[in-house]
């Protein structure tokens, strides 16, 4: 598989600032569908809860979480994830995952959305993140 590109957080003025692992949008394969976003993210000291991922991007992103139950599989919202120091959050395929509604026609693969990631506590973090296409290869 293709290593994502790391991207760290910047500045040091922040001691409860996140640092973002690794982060992919990948686009529908059907124009006006939602984009499904992932990322690797490390939280360093006490943010509380991550409460809401926007873009400028992107009329609307949305948390998800990807439930099964024998062969059937559904989604459903995630309102605000509780996250604590030294946690590593992980939204991949088949599990956690970002919906991103109504995202900016000119963003094409080999491109980047910039995810703006909203806690309790803290200043909100903007993370770039690589734009693959449908099918595109999202990483580990």
């Amino acid at each position: 598989m293709a290593a994502l590109l790391a991207l760290g957080a910047c500045g040091d003025s922040d001691p409860i600032r996140p640092a973002a692992m690794a982060a992919t949008v990948r686009l529908a394969a059907v124009p006006g569908r939602p984009a499904a976003g992932y990322f690797e993210l490390r939280i360093d000291g006490d943010r509380g809860a991550l409460t809401e991922v926007t873009s400028l991007q992107a009329g609307q992103i949305e948390m998800h979480e990807t439930m099964r139950a024998g062969a059937m599989s559904s989604m459903r919202p995630i309102a605000r994830l509780s996250v604590r120091d030294g946690d590593m959050l992980r939204f991949a395929p088949g599990g956690r995952h970002l919906m991103l509604y109504n995202v900016d026609t000119a963003v094409r693969p080999g491109g980047r959305i910039d995810l703006v990631f909203h806690f309790e506590r803290g200043n909100p973090e903007t993370i770039a993140a690589r734009v693959v296409p449908t099918g595109g290869d999202v990483g580990p």
